[in-house]
């Protein structure tokens, strides 16, 4: 009867547990360092946060009126939360032991800012692989690259100081300072890399991110200092207006030179590096010439054009050679174009075509699309008119990079890239399919690359796989590549032929920075009696 009773007992628990995920233990992701007011995490129960207590994974911790906390996080992380403020801890989690090795998803620090501000010193989270740490806002996510910042988001509930103006409320948006490293903050309206002694915004109404002279005195806030050492030093921040102080170069017991004044001591002048509206990195530092435009790499896929069963190809394309639409997609560039045995560079026109499955990578700056429907044109040099191109019963498929130059490759190691984007394959039949996989891999010791696809469409399922050649192996510039898929199946039958074809480019998040981050793709490929030719593009990041 007692080990009845234990059983009942032990199911009861378990079923309360599953009814109510609150009841089950969740880890601890650090402890409070100082509460001053009311401050409480919200949980199962809700509780009050004291000097001492932990806190936990899937914590959200709010501050009252007049109220802050600071937090230590168990990888060393400091956190000083500003009053009215609710920060989130989506997930923490860190291992330090000599003996194992760590994976990367041991290692995370996801914080989501609700409301309010805060500052922070980070810790070994983050230090090794970028990706594990990431601060969620309502305008977008901040990465880091080992820092002391401080952000505060503004909606309609922040005033400026009393010394600036008094009682005026300042623009809603995102206010980051960075004290020492760098942050790199991503929004739909761009990219902006904020190193020390600098200060950016992002607008909550257009989330373009904007350089900032100085922030708002609200963000300096006198009592959220913190320094590696627990203290109250600001290293580096006036406490007026947060401008920077220059560094003190001086010898003990000589007076410091003023900032700004040419002495030595004025602390340099730093880039502001953002991104446009293409996706572009350039110097928004105030002053500075405006960037020109450089060009950028096209590939593209089609089925029968001008004589061949299909083609693909990938061609550089100065800006004075491209067409492209309000979102920076597609409307015409130079590629190869199989008119003779040889093929020619021809100018492709969407003609009356649409731009349809138009995609965008923020991080990698590629896009993609295809024209669908109508009739595009090429226009041959030596001919007399232009091709026509019926895409009525196929598409024509394109990737293409950012606007920028061609990457640096490197000359070791291996690296094996993640579909982040693509068209829908098509036939010439006037199919549209699925691309259910893809997979694409670069062996930079030996130049080679490998590609496979799994597509289905009318019904069948085909299957790619093939290896291709990098760099001057295959003729080409160092960042592009050329290959052909050995095994076509359609529906387990090896049967057909096909191509691919693509380049590497940057920016990109990467393990290893010495590889390009990001690789686009486009294919062809063809049955066995030559019947049917399917094509499409594909974008790949993460290596």
């Amino acid at each position: 009867m007692i080990l009845l009773k234990k059983r009942h007992a032990l199911l009861l628990l378990t079923l309360c547990s599953l009814l109510n995920p609150g009841l089950a233990a969740a880890a601890e992701a650090g402890s409070v360092l100082f509460v001053k007011g009311t401050v409480t995490a919200e949980r199962i129960p809700a509780v009050s946060l004291a000097r001492g207590d932990k806190v936990l994974d899937d914590d959200t911790v709010t501050t009252g009126d007049a109220s802050r906390a600071q937090l230590l996080m168990i990888d060393g992380a400091k956190i000083a939360i500003r009053p009215n403020s609710i920060l989130r801890i989506d997930e923490y989690a860190y291992t330090e032991s000599a003996a194992t090795v760590v994976s990367q998803s041991e290692n995370k620090s996801v914080l989501s800012l609700v409301k309010g501000g805060f500052r922070t010193i980070t810790g070994a989270v983050g230090k090794e692989d970028r990706s594990d740490y990431e601060v969620r806002t309502p305008v977008g996510v901040l990465g880091i690259r080992g820092t002391n910042f401080a952000v505060l988001l503004c909606s309609g509930d922040c005033d400026a100081a009393p010394s600036v103006s008094a009682g005026q409320p300042i623009e809603d948006g995102l206010y980051i300072a960075v004290t020492d490293g760098a942050i790199v903050f991503r929004a739909q309206g761009g990219e902006i890399v904020v190193g020390a002694g600098e200060f950016a915004f992002i607008p909550m109404a257009t989330r373009v991110p904007e350089p900032l002279a100085v922030p708002p005195a609200l963000l300096m806030d006198e009592d959220l200092r913190l320094d590696a050492d627990g203290g109250t030093n600001l290293s580096g921040f006036d406490s007026k207006l947060g401008t920077r102080r220059s560094p003190d170069t001086n010898k003990p017991g000589e007076q410091s030179s003023t900032p700004g004044d040419g002495s030595s001591s004025e602390a340099p002048r730093q880039p502001v590096i953002g991104t446009d509206a293409d996706g572009t990195q350039i110097d928004i530092t105030p002053g500075t010439t405006p960037q020109q435009r450089i060009g950028r790499m096209i590939s593209f896929a089609t089925g029968p054009i001008g004589g061949a069963s299909t083609h693909s190809g990938t061609q550089f394309n100065e800006p004075s050679q491209l067409q492209l639409d309000a979102s920076y997609n597609m409307l015409g560039f130079i590629g190869p174009y199989p008119a003779q045995a040889t093929p020619l560079m021809a100018t492709i026109d969407i003609g009356t075509s649409a731009n349809v499955e138009t995609g965008f990578d923020s991080i990698t700056v590629l896009r993609w699309g295809r024209w669908s429907g109508g009739i595009a044109t090429a226009r041959v040099p030596g001919n007399t008119g232009d091709d026509s191109v019926d895409l009525g019963n196929q598409s024509l498929h394109w990737v293409s990079g950012p606007d920028q130059a061609v990457p640096a490759m490197p000359i070791t190691g291996v690296a094996n890239y993640t579909l982040i984007g693509g068209t829908s394959p098509t036939d010439n039949l006037g199919n549209t399919g699925v691309l259910g996989s893809a997979s694409f891999s670069a062996d930079f010791t030996n130049l080679r690359v490998d590609s496979s696809l799994v597509i289905d469409i009318a019904g069948m399922n085909w299957t790619a796989t093939g290896t291709g050649n990098l760099g001057s192996v295959a003729g080409l510039p160092p960042h592009l590549f050329f290959g052909n898929y050995s095994t076509v199946s359609i529906d387990g039958v090896a049967t057909g032929t096909g191509q691919f074809t693509g380049f590497f480019s940057e920016p990109g998040t990467t393990s290893d920075p010495a590889f390009p981050g990001g690789a686009g793709l486009t294919y062809s490929l063809q049955d066995g009696q030559g019947a049917i030719t399917v094509s499409g593009a594909a974008a790949f990041g993460n290596p």
